[in-house]
């Protein structure tokens, strides 16, 4: 069969890699390079030339198995990565990292501060009964603000734990996380460890940058991948299915796969059915605007406190998603330079310490995604039509590919890794 493949991120690239072994495809892609959210950027630093990732940048081997097959498949070299987590609250000049006790209390006036104590109290509480709420099977109506507003938890716990940690997790503000549905984040937190002090997984990160991935996927396909071609219209008809794309240029393709974000696939699809536009519909995105630089003024002011991921409560706590990864702990560069990829920071970062500015977008989940994820395949193959995403999971790597693989397998290849 002649199929299209419409996105060239992960879930692109992987169905591209997998059916291009018994089918002719033609991946479609609107910008200049493959990747989606896994792009790196190359920064000359004293002598040396550092690959920073600014999108995908951690992944570890039990949450991420089907991943690490293919990374393994493609001989892709990882190294181990640090992660850790701090908050730092503006509006009572407060910050921790949970990593130590000597971090969590950097700032030695904590240890006498009550909320600081009721904060901890509540985290073990909530890891505690987080994991009885598994067995109580939430329905997926009850968002995060109801659950927390009827266990009662404190505003330290709320403000500066459990808000930064979801909105850093899925790069959401603090508001669209407080609705999405407490089943999805508890399932989340525990699947991930993070709901336990210890046995937590080793992260890692790909060497030399995320980009190192996507260049062997690229040569690992067996077919052609159109940059800078972005798709205008796709549309049914007898005999197959049209693409339109760029200046009105048209081809005709057995069948479609719509590897975008859902929102872009219901622009895209011109006569797109009532079931498929009301379920792609439960997947609204989230824009964030990410700046690569080595202003550290937006870290912790106590550099004890600097995290792998750091999240700073503005004074309008309902702005958006302020976090700021620590390049050299996750990735594991020596420098005299701080790397930092920070999302909505702009305002408080000096100009002459920005090397690049990107723009991305993340799912949001809100109550209904559970139902609306069930029907994935019935959108796959729906004449002559198919969808993957990482919103068809929890909007990470894995879940993009395990979308991929269900594709696939709709159309009977051996998935070979």
């Amino acid at each position: 069969m002649n199929i299209a493949i419409i996105g060239a991120g992960v879930s692109g690239l992987v169905t591209a890699y997998i059916l291009g072994k018994e089918h002719n495809v033609t991946v479609f892609e609107k910008e200049r390079k493959s990747g989606g959210h896994a792009q790196t950027t190359q920064v000359h630093d004293d002598g040396k030339v550092l690959p920073i990732d600014t999108g995908f940048i951690v992944f570890n081997a039990f949450n991420y198995p089907i991943l690490s097959r293919l990374f393994e498949a493609l001989g892709v070299k990882t190294h181990n990565s640090n992660m850790s987590f701090s908050v730092r609250y503006d509006r009572d000049n407060f910050e921790y990292n949970g990593s130590s006790l000597n971090k969590l209390f950097a700032q030695r006036k904590n240890i006498f501060r009550p909320d600081m104590w009721r904060m901890l109290r509540d985290i073990l509480e909530f890891n505690r009964k987080a994991k009885q709420c598994l067995d109580k099977k939430y329905e997926d109506t009850v968002t995060v603000s109801d659950y927390l507003t009827a266990e009662g938890y404190s505003q330290a716990f709320v403000e500066r734990y459990l808000l930064p940690l979801g909105a850093s997790i899925w790069s959401s503000d603090c508001s669209s996380f407080s609705n999405f549905p407490i089943k999805f984040v508890i399932e989340f937190l525990d699947n991930h460890s993070l709901l336990q002090l210890r046995g937590r997984p080793q992260w890692k990160t790909v060497t030399g940058g995320s980009q190192q991935y996507i260049g062997k996927l690229e040569k690992s396909l067996e077919g052609k991948l159109r940059h800078s071609t972005a798709v205008q219209r796709v549309t049914r008809k007898q005999n197959g299915v049209e693409v339109y794309w760029n200046d009105d240029s048209v081809a005709t393709f057995d069948e479609v796969i719509m590897a975008t974000h859902a929102d872009t696939s219901i622009s895209t699809v011109a006569d797109i059915d009532k079931e498929e536009h009301d379920v792609l519909s439960m997947f609204p995105y989230q824009s964030n605007q990410a700046c690569l630089h080595t202003d550290t003024r937006v870290l912790p002011s106590k550099r004890r406190t600097w995290a792998s991921w750091n999240y700073l409560v503005r004074e309008n706590f309902e702005s958006a998603v302020c976090v700021t990864y620590n390049m050299n702990l996750l990735q594991g560069f020596t420098s005299s330079n701080t790397y930092c990829v920070s999302l909505n920071q702009e305002d408080l970062i000096r100009e002459n310490r920005i090397i690049e500015r990107m723009q991305y977008r993340h799912p949001m989940f809100s109550p209904g995604r559970d139902e609306a994820q069930r029907k994935h395949s019935s959108l796959i193959r729906r004449r002559g039509i198919s969808y993957c995403g990482s919103y068809w999971g929890s909007g990470f790597h894995e879940d993009g590919i395990r979308s991929a693989l269900n594709v696939c397998d709709a159309f009977g290849v051996k998935i070979p890794f």
